[in-house]
């Protein structure tokens, strides 16, 4: 269960860990200066917890977005199989129908169609 989890939602759970370390550098960070008056004693602490916050919330909030963009992915590839699928029974379908409603001219439509496509104006019923 704990495998399953971490390997479908690990890069979610590291993303928002990575958020509330970033709220809780700053909540440090605050704790530390909160009663200095003197900026030259503030500022080592803001700039320290600042950056250490801001590098901690884009990196948190850059893995919940890669996985946001890996369930995208996921999805696209199940969308592409299944159109994939589609398209050759379309295929296969279209076939059976010009197989049974001219079984005698299958060739024939076969052939017309190829010459159509390749300039000849010569039309199906012609040959006949």
């Amino acid at each position: 269960m704990i495998d399953r989890l971490r390997r479908e939602h690990g890069r979610e759970v590291v993303g928002i860990a990575l958020v509330i370390a970033a709220a809780v550098t700053l909540a440090i960070g605050y704790a530390n200066i909160r009663d200095e008056i003197e900026v030259a004693i503030q500022l080592p602490y803001v700039l320290s917890s600042g950056v250490g916050a801001v590098i901690l919330t884009v990196l948190g909030v850059g893995l919940l977005r890669s996985s946001d963009d890996k369930a995208i992915l996921r999805r696209m590839a199940e969308l592409e199989t299944t159109n994939s699928e589609l398209a050759e029974r379309v295929g296969y379908l279209t076939q059976l129908i010009e197989v049974a409603i001219l079984p005698d001219d299958a060739d024939a439509v076969a052939a017309s169609t190829a010459g159509a496509t390749a300039g000849a104006a010569t039309p199906a019923h012609a040959a006949r």
